[in-house]
């Protein structure tokens, strides 16, 4: 297993998914209760980016797992 700080890059990246994640849910309930297309379209645009990092920061907690030689079960869990 890596030291203390590759520990901590591992932290931050999962904090930042479940940032992410967050942020899609609250954008989405956005998208659901505006009441003008205009608004709900901005909401669905924010919440598809908000996926789209999210799956860039998985993508990189689990090469950087990876390289750490640590043993992945499944890249879908967190």
């Amino acid at each position: 297993m890596g030291g203390k700080i590759e520990k901590e890059i591992l932290g931050i990246l999962e904090e930042a998914m479940l940032r992410e994640k967050a942020a899609h849910n609250l954008y989405k309930r956005g998208e659901e209760i505006a009441e003008k297309e205009e608004m709900r379209n901005v909401f669905a645009v924010l919440a598809d980016e908000e996926l789209k990092h999210e799956t860039l920061i998985r993508d990189m907690y689990y090469d950087f797992k990876k390289k750490l030689g640590l043993k992945i079960l499944h890249e879908n869990d967190e």
